[in-house]
């Protein structure tokens, strides 16, 4: 997009090619995918700024995210584009069964039109890659958390900031998290992983609850005011066995820590 934030690619510039796109507009994908030896899509159509309740007018969402999606695919096959990787999402799981673990496998019910759109995509990704041979895959990150640009945008700022000046905080709430360099090393090794071809993949690496973020912001900060609540638990854990099966390690504890701490850092610099 022309409004895209290149900050941290200044040293690449001379190797890297901006080409603006846009899934709606058909034929501009072609420019996109010429040359390529792989395409990772994560584009999204989201007027609405949220991806769960952003949809906005339905109709249009569905036809530039599920058609404009499979326009791509489609000129990623004519052109002879050998892996696509498709950023899914956690969110195809919303009704979960308790009989059985939440894998891969498991049924997929979704109760948003983001989640419901996700999830036909990966239909597709079945029959492109099952019924046609084509390597194509999907990986489906949980919440993505890190030290975004500007700082202020990562997700728990505004907590962090809060135990930073030592005000009263009140946490009763906790997600399935995964950060966003543990997302892009999933997608590193789905891009040059054997036998991907119709497989999608979970990408989540633990439950974090804000309590415990609120905890660790204060112990970094060296700051005293109350915290209210506790720990939260989820109800079921996805289940990651079929992407740690590639060789994927994810960054746990010591990668959490070290955002909150990058977070905390932002916070005194303002």
């Amino acid at each position: 997009r022309s409004t895209s934030d290149t900050t941290g690619l200044e040293t690449l510039a001379g190797s890297l090619e901006w080409i603006e796109g846009d899934l709606a507009a058909a034929g501009s994908e072609r420019a996109l995918v010429a040359g390529c030896d792989a395409i990772v899509h994560s584009a999204l159509y989201h007027p609405g700024g949220s991806f769960r309740g952003g949809e906005g007018d339905l109709l249009t969402f569905v036809e530039t995210n599920v058609v404009g999606t499979l326009r791509l695919i489609e000129t990623a096959r004519s052109a002879d584009v050998g892996r696509f990787v498709l950023i899914s999402t956690c969110a195809v799981h919303e009704q979960i069964l308790d009989d059985r673990p939440l894998d891969e496998r498991h049924p997929c019910v979704p109760t948003t039109h983001y989640g419901a759109h996700k999830a036909a995509l990966e239909q597709f990704v079945y029959s492109f890659g099952l019924g046609q041979g084509y390597p194509i895959c999907a990986v489906r990150p949980t919440g993505v958390y890190g030290a975004a640009h500007p700082i202020e945008n990562s997700k728990w700022f505004d907590l962090v900031a809060t135990v930073v000046r030592g005000e009263q905080v009140v946490c009763r709430k906790g997600g399935k998290e995964v950060h966003a360099a543990d997302v892009a090393r999933a997608v590193e090794l789905l891009l040059r992983a054997d036998g991907i071809a119709g497989e999608v993949f979970n990408c989540y690496d633990r439950y974090t609850s804000h309590y415990e973020v609120a905890t660790l912001a204060q112990q970094l900060a060296g700051a005293s005011g109350p915290i209210e609540g506790g720990p939260t638990r989820p109800r079921h854990e996805i289940e990651t066995g079929k992407l740690r099966a590639l060789g994927m390690q994810f960054g746990g504890e010591q990668l959490l820590a070290s955002t909150i701490e990058e977070l905390v850092a932002g916070v005194q610099a303002h």
